[in-house]
């Protein structure tokens, strides 16, 4: 039995380390799941931006534009997932549940979005929705546990 200083609850660490086993596997493989396909849409990456370009429109600066902006919505995805990831290696959210929760739901359903995008030749438009709620989100969540675990850890 441990008890924690924030919160002066007392916990079994027994208990504490069986939800963490049943929350981390899918909690990784939904990030890794998210990444892999992200890195397909690079090589994939025309049919997107094909898919965004008005019809009748042939002129190569909205090609330029559009191919750029598809190229920084993959890339920051990347990024954040990636930073993601390394927060959950270092382990400072591994027994934070409601965390997991947000990133495995998060992770799960930007890998289905991602997969429709990639499969369907969506648009550039549902790429940029799917980073803000699959990719910003679950980082945000992230950021702030670890900046209030930090606090605490720092106020021992």
């Amino acid at each position: 039995v441990v008890s924690t200083q924030s919160t002066g609850k007392r916990i079994n660490l027994r208990q504490a380390m069986a939800v963490a086993e049943t929350i981390l596997p899918p909690r990784f493989l939904s990030l890794i799941t998210q990444i892999i396909i992200t890195m397909n849409l690079f090589w994939f990456q025309d049919q997107t931006v094909l898919a965004s370009i008005p019809l009748g429109d042939t002129s190569a600066s909205v090609k330029s534009t559009k191919e750029t902006e598809v190229l920084v919505a993959l890339s920051l995805s990347v990024t954040f997932n990636a930073l993601e990831l390394i927060s959950l290696f270092v382990g400072y959210t591994i027994f934070s549940h409601g965390t997991g929760l947000v990133s495995t739901t998060c992770h799960v359903a930007g890998s289905i979005t991602l997969a429709f995008v990639l499969l369907e030749s969506l648009s550039v438009t549902t790429l940029w929705y799917s980073f803000a709620l699959t990719c910003v989100l679950p980082g945000l969540v992230e950021l702030g546990t670890v900046i209030v675990i930090a606090r605490v850890q720092g106020g021992r």
